[in-house]
């Protein structure tokens, strides 16, 4: 019972979080957007194997992301995009744990570096103070993706779960790169935060199931 019951108070945090965002209602989103990225780790509940523990780090690391992004500065961006940029680095290591090859893995990794060239070219004027830490972020976050997908097949149950959730972050992290760097996207909190806790949410039924 504790899953659906989560599942069931994130929709409605994340939902007052996207409201707060939408209309400029600050007080809802600083309250129920940390709060919905907190429920993840009930979601994955005591993490016993280095696997739930990884995943956990790496939750922890984009709470931190979460509260930095709060703000609007670049300052605070700039520890947003460190603090996500280690939870990419903690999932993949978590996935490259359980990872096996499989004809699918060149297919996505391909896919993924010309995704990431076409995301970097097209906000590649608006970030042109932090073209390194741009650069890093996106190949790390790729990498994450690749090794989420190279998880199927193996000792991970729900190894699905994982790979869509970790396509769906990096859907999330391009909307709000777009959105910041080369053009306002109408309603993208629905997609920087939605389709994040969505994504996030795969990636932490995954750490909850056995091997």
């Amino acid at each position: 019972m504790r899953l659906p019951v989560v599942i069931v108070a994130m929709w409605i945090t994340s939902t007052l979080a996207i409201v707060g965002h939408e209309k400029n209602v600050r007080w809802l989103e600083i309250a129920f957007k940390p709060l919905t990225t907190i429920l993840l780790l009930a979601i994955i509940g005591v993490p016993e194997t280095t696997f739930a523990k990884l995943i956990t780090a790496g939750v922890v690391l984009s709470l931190a992301g979460d509260i930095a992004l709060l703000g609007n500065s670049n300052r605070v961006f700039t520890i947003g995009l460190a603090a996500f940029l280690l939870a990419h680095v903690a999932y993949t290591i978590a996935f490259v744990g359980v990872a096996v090859w499989s004809p699918v893995v060149p297919a996505i990794a391909l896919v993924m570096v010309l995704a990431s060239i076409s995301l970097l070219r097209a906000t590649w004027m608006g970030t042109a103070q932090i073209h390194g830490p741009t650069i890093a972020y996106a190949v790390v976050i790729t990498v994450m993706v690749v090794s989420a997908w190279a998880t199927i097949g193996g000792p991970l149950v729900l190894a699905p779960a994982a790979a869509i959730g970790s396509f769906l972050f990096y859907v999330s992290d391009a909307s709000l790169a777009v959105n910041r760097f080369r053009h306002p996207i109408p309603h993208v909190s629905l997609l920087a935060l939605g389709v994040y806790w969505i994504g996030q949410l795969g990636i932490a039924i995954a750490a909850s199931s056995a091997f």
